[in-house]
């Protein structure tokens, strides 16, 4: 089924090398840029709303839902490249993202639920240390094993919760993709995590370079507007210096705003800065994730291989 060869016993590092693939696939970068752009899209019409807080809680709301959606439908994407399958088209994968969230949430609640047992647990063992008498001996030995135990479900915690997204983007149903992420993250924690960790410098380092690239671009651009459309521009940073204080309820900035008279010309130059800056950012922040997700694609499937090859 797979175009890979798994490797044996344990997870292949060359995985590093084929989640740099990332940078080249422009379908789940575009899935990604265009859920997110929604989003905001959606966040600046809420927060123009009258009502205040409110339109700007919905539009946050938006906003994260769209993160999510951008997560899964980028994320099927990937864990069809990292099989070898024909990858699916823009349309379909947002569908598939939007469908799968509920699951997600599902899924993250639950695994929530269990960390929140755990403590629950710890809880009531450290309540028992407060009896007359023998409490404080039940401490001595209580506490150091409550402490190892927390590290060992940090661990795992890692795991699950960055595997939750591979399984679903897998077809997985809730309980299996626990059963799975649970299943990987007890036989190989090791590996895993230090695939995580190397993935998460490799993205990260490459998220420096892209930003170091594009606001080189911005400025520049920023540079050679500036002689040309110095007092146009100098209006837009006040109109935007003034929609942040007016979310934000500064008084003072609110009355300011209310008396300023903005152009639609001004407002237009604002969106091109801000749209700008806004693109800027999005692939700074999405095409390292992109890379990122692409590796844990691949290590969700062969850690599958090697823990449950039968439900691959």
């Amino acid at each position: 089924m797979f175009s890979h060869s798994p490797s044996q016993g344990d997870l292949s590092f060359s995985l590093l090398l084929r989640a740099l693939r990332g940078i080249t696939l422009w379908q789940p970068i575009l899935v990604y840029v265009l859920a997110v752009f929604m989003g905001m899209a959606g966040l600046e019409f809420f927060v123009q709303w009258p009502g205040g807080m409110i339109g700007a809680s919905i539009g946050m709301l938006i906003l994260f839902i769209s993160f999510g959606v951008g997560y899964l439908g980028a994320g099927g994407v990937l864990l069809h490249e990292a099989r070898g399958d024909s990858l699916p088209g823009i349309l379909r994968s947002l569908r598939f993202g939007l469908r799968s969230l509920p699951r997600l949430i599902g899924l993250l609640i639950i695994e929530s639920l269990l960390l929140f047992g755990i403590f629950v647990v710890e809880l009531l063992g450290f309540m028992a240390c407060k009896i007359p008498g023998i409490g404080a001996i039940l401490f001595v030995p209580l506490f150091p094993v409550a402490m190892l135990i927390n590290a060992v479900v940090f661990v795992l915690a890692i795991i699950v919760f960055n595997l939750s997204g591979p399984a679903l983007w897998h077809g997985e149903s809730v309980s299996n993709s626990l059963r799975h992420t649970i299943g990987i993250a007890r036989n190989k924690p090791g590996s895993i995590l230090l695939m995580m960790l190397l993935l998460g410098v490799l993205s990260t380092g490459l998220a420096v370079i892209i930003a170091v690239i594009l606001y080189t671009g911005y400025s520049m651009a920023l540079s050679a507007a500036a002689p040309a459309l110095a007092s146009e521009l100098s209006r837009s940073a006040d109109m935007f210096w003034q929609m942040m204080d007016a979310i934000t309820g500064n008084p003072f900035m609110l009355d300011h705003a209310t008396h300023s008279s903005v152009t639609a010309n001004t407002a237009l130059y604002n969106v091109g800065l801000s749209m700008g800056m806004g693109v800027a950012t999005a692939l700074v922040f999405i095409i390292p994730n992109i890379v990122f997700l692409l590796g844990m694609a691949h290590i969700y499937i062969e850690a599958l291989e090697l823990v449950a090859p039968e439900d691959v």
